[in-house]
């Protein structure tokens, strides 16, 4: 008998049905009927889904789960998920990835042309790492393969697992890049700033703002030591020093 495949969508009743996930099934036609979510369905306990299934049913409701299509390829059904994705748009579901790509998809993914392919839940696996919205990479794991019965042991033992494949490090740093890139600070951005700060203490004749940026010049060019300079200055030298301040300012009020 054929393998029965369907794409579904979990909705909330909060929000008069709208869904907030996509997903595609196989087998056990009585989805179509369930009232509530699943364990397995729901998710981790720190994924954006399950907080969303906890919200919907903390107010005494459930959420809805309906299926959108049948198919009798899966090649079809993961092509509909995606369509169905790519509609809604993945800023308003809690998908972590556009889906559909499917073992047998000729989409790379990686960072060259030869880059291995990633099954579905693998790249959900990639994505839910390189989010940093889960606790540990079993928290991440479980959410991408919808865990429930496997021990805390075997989760930890097929993360680590997969965290060593070349090919899982390779699209987690893909799609982290952006990230990175963004909060990289180098010598010369540094620099700039700092030179920004001096011309600003100028304009505004801040002295302590003009000698605090200085300083933080220097010692970022290696000329200023991080260590307290111990400095030793005579009473009669203080005292000369201060009179001349006092002249100083003396002599500019006058003007």
């Amino acid at each position: 008998m054929a393998k029965h495949h369907y794409v579904y969508a979990l909705t909330d009743p909060t929000k008069f049905g709208k869904p907030f996930y996509i997903g595609k099934g196989s087998g056990d036609r009585k989805v179509q009927h369930f009232r509530s979510v699943s364990k397995e369905m729901a998710g981790a306990e720190t994924s954006d889904k399950f907080k969303i299934i906890k919200r919907i049913r903390d107010a005494g409701l459930q959420p809805g789960a309906q299926i959108l299509s049948h198919h009798d390829e899966e090649e079809a059904a993961l092509t509909e998920e995606r369509r169905v994705i790519e509609e809604i748009g993945l800023d308003n579901l809690v998908n972590k990835s556009i889906g559909g790509e499917g073992v047998k998809s000729s989409k790379k993914r990686g960072a060259g042309a030869d880059a291995p392919l990633l099954t579905p839940k693998q790249e959900g696996f990639c994505c839910n790492v390189a989010s940093g919205n889960f606790h540990s990479v079993s928290d991440a794991y479980r959410d991408a393969y919808n865990v429930v019965k496997a021990t805390k042991k075997t989760v930890n033992e097929k993360s680590s697992k997969l965290m060593a494949m070349d090919k899982i490090g390779a699209r987690i740093a893909e799609l982290r890049e952006p990230v990175v890139k963004k909060t990289r600070f180098d010598m010369e951005w540094c620099l700039n700033r700092q030179n920004d700060a001096v011309d600003l203490a100028e304009e505004t004749g801040n002295a302590g703002a003009l000698s605090g940026a200085v300083r933080e010049i220097s010692k970022l060019g290696g000329h200023y030591p991080n260590e307290k300079l111990d400095v030793t200055m005579s009473v009669d030298a203080l005292s000369l020093r201060l009179q001349q301040g006092r002249a100083k300012l003396a002599e500019e009020k006058s003007d």
